[in-house]
């Protein structure tokens, strides 16, 4: 195959100055007066070497942020825990973090990644982050911590049958050279026991709207490090790019060193077109975490001994049981994203034996049962930029007591929707 198969038609990106969609909706979070001291002694759910999560004796034992940190949750709120429930727990915080609905404000959120060092660590993890390109075609879009939006370098090839192969270049030189390079690297390597070079991942998820559109081709994106991804929109397409492609590595081909067009800039505000897929209950469970972990630290009590087991289990994501310990509020549909704090009710007025937990402006609702009822109401904010945790002021309580008696919570996910009685079988 020629080096000329690929015409090198690209496009500068530009950074995108606002968000990559536009979300809209009112938010409300809820905080009430604290009225006892916070005493932040997170080690003393530790005596004796045990992990506050799993309650077993470990020699070692790292501090676990309550309210995890890619949310905004500071150190002086933390438990030990040790390496198995770390895992689990990172697991599940990554869900919520990276790749659910609330991933969006996290990264719009000023919180810097956890770990600066990896270049995998604070992007968005969505199924597809797709832009339309004003020189044709859809820009794989990469959305990372602070709000950064930058275009991913990708080959994309138009592999109808019967019509001539075309194909474009996008990102930058840097990158699709480097995509050109990570991909021939693998071709070279010694085929295993299996007789399989390599894996890269392949992704045939689309909006509707882009897959019968004809200006989307398949394609190969390099990731952040240097991880491959195949996008189409069958097996067929896929395999068919994958042989063009491949001829393409093979052959003495290069991006030239000057090739995009800067004066092709995707501008601020232009729609991006996005899809998550995520684990539900992991938000659940880490807002579990943060309504139980926080009560125990702040009131130094404890749950009667067999809810208390089950509400750590569920956290940890080892309770097998549909009577789950939260229940939810509507998720809205659309939303903008806000500044305002986190916000943690511990015992609120017209629910005493419960724990209200916002994040973002989303509720939960975490049931505690009768130990979880406190003398007074206790309200905590978090910010969500990492910078700190407060008590809530008097105007605060006041505003936030009346927003949260208004809530409406449910458990969704246990609606089994009814089936038309002229579609069972008899």
């Amino acid at each position: 195959m020629p080096s000329t198969a690929i015409p090198t038609i690209g496009g500068a990106y530009t950074q995108v100055a606002n968000r990559p969609a536009e979300y809209r909706t009112e938010v409300c979070f809820c905080s009430i007066p604290l009225l006892v001291s916070l005493a932040c002694e997170g080690a003393e759910a530790a005596k004796d070497m045990l992990c506050f999560w799993c309650q077993t004796e470990c020699e070692s034992l790292t501090d676990d942020h309550i309210i995890p940190y890619s949310l905004g949750g500071t150190a002086e709120y933390t438990v030990k825990a040790c390496s198995p429930c770390q895992n689990r727990l990172s697991k599940a915080e990554l869900e919520v973090s990276r790749k659910s609905m609330l991933a969006i404000h996290a990264l719009v959120a000023p919180v810097a990644p956890r770990h600066p060092d990896r270049p995998t660590s604070g992007h968005l993890r969505p199924s597809f982050f797709l832009v339309k390109h004003p020189d044709g075609g859809y820009g794989e879009s990469l959305l990372s911590a602070g709000e950064r939006v930058s275009l991913l370098p990708y080959f994309e090839i138009k592999v109808v049958p019967g019509e001539p192969l075309e194909g474009r270049v996008r990102g930058t030189t840097e990158g699709a050279r480097r995509l050109l390079a990570v991909f021939r690297s693998a071709l070279k390597r010694t085929p295993g026991p299996d007789r399989f070079l390599f894996q890269i991942t392949a992704n045939l998820d689309l909006d509707d709207s882009v897959s019968s559109d004809v200006e989307f081709w398949p394609r190969i994106v390099l990731l952040p490090g240097d991880r491959l991804l195949l996008r189409a929109r069958s097996p067929e397409e896929l395999m068919r790019f994958m042989q063009v492609f491949t001829e393409l590595a093979n052959s003495d081909y290069t991006v030239p060193e000057k090739w995009s067009k800067p004066e092709i800039e995707i501008k601020g505000g232009t729609p991006h077109l996005i899809a998550l897929r995520f684990d539900p209950q992991a938000e659940r469970r880490i807002a579990a975490k943060i309504g139980y972990g926080l009560f125990r630290i702040v009131t130094g009590r404890s749950l009667e001994a067999e809810r208390d087991s089950l509400m750590r289990s569920y956290i940890l994501g080892l309770a097998d049981s549909k009577d789950e310990p939260v229940s939810v509020e509507p998720i809205p549909l659309n939303f903008t994203t806000s500044d305002k704090p986190h916000c943690v009710t511990l015992s609120p007025a017209q629910d005493r034996q419960a724990i209200l937990v916002s994040l973002y402006g989303h509720r939960f609702r975490v049931e505690l049962g009768p130990e979880g009822e406190l003398p007074v109401p206790v309200v905590l904010l978090c910010q969500i930029d990492g910078s700190g945790m407060r008590v809530a002021n008097p105007d605060e309580t006041s505003k936030i007591l009346k927003d949260s008696a208004a809530g409406t919570f449910s458990q969704p996910w246990k609606q089994v929707p009814e089936v038309p009685q002229s579609t069972v079988s008899k």
